[in-house]
């Protein structure tokens, strides 16, 4: 087992205990850190706080099964690139045709045999890895993208005011001007330098991060630590 694979973590959803046995050990040895669910509610409780890589799920479960808890997990925007492969004795076309109609990567037949689970377990594991990274590029592509505009978009309305102040105090006699008046041209001055510097930086970034800002919504910050 690879050292980089130790950090995967792998649901198993059965209500088997002997099955969940089985498969902890096959993962154990292999170096996978393991969760069980014995209920597709348990399993859904396990996925509000806890976002594993594979998901193993048996498909005949007492009260919600296996296709209808696929379905239920498919629906989370958090979990809907996790590989969901089935354990399944049913491999008729029908039942393998709806497990992937459910959202569905692969299924894995009962009796299990070891070395086509772990073979199946580890395309998927790089086929999630490659499209996390697919999916990187392409946000990283919008965000520069996004920025770009933003800079042409606000520039313009902000070379407008740069242009009018600096025609306001050419036409004002400063020597004339209170406290109060020299403050406000001072402010609207600096405000200007500070929107540029900004927008200098968004420009000239190329490492960003995202923050939470409120509720769902989330800040797009440059990382300058980075940067340098």
């Amino acid at each position: 087992m690879k050292n980089e694979e130790k950090k995967y973590s792998i649901l198993v959803v059965d209500d088997d205990p002997a099955n969940l046995k089985l498969l902890e050990l096959i993962l154990y040895k292999e170096d996978y850190k393991v969760i069980t669910a014995q209920s597709g509610k348990e399993a859904l409780e396990i996925t509000k706080t806890v976002l594993p890589d594979i998901i193993f799920l048996d498909v005949m479960m007492p009260g919600m099964n296996g296709f209808d808890l696929c379905a239920h997990l498919k629906k989370d925007s958090r979990l809907q690139n996790i590989p969901i492969i089935f354990l399944t004795s049913k491999i008729d076309p029908d039942s393998i045709v709806r497990g992937f109609e459910c959202g569905a990567a692969d299924y894995v037949t009962k009796p299990y045999n070891k070395v086509v689970l772990l073979a199946r377990l580890r395309t998927h594991l790089r086929l999630k890895k490659s499209l996390e990274r697919l999916l990187d590029l392409e946000k990283k592509n919008i965000t520069m993208a996004l920025t770009t505009a933003t800079n042409h978009e606000i520039n313009q309305p902000l070379t407008v005011l740069s242009g009018n102040l600096f025609l306001l105090r050419q036409s004002l006699n400063e020597n004339n001007l209170n406290t109060e008046q020299r403050r406000y041209i001072e402010l609207m001055e600096n405000s200007i330098n500070k929107i540029k510097e900004i927008l200098e930086r968004f420009r000239t970034a190329t490492k960003f991060r995202y923050e939470s800002y409120s509720g769902s919504a989330r800040m797009l910050v440059v990382d300058e630590d980075e940067e340098e």
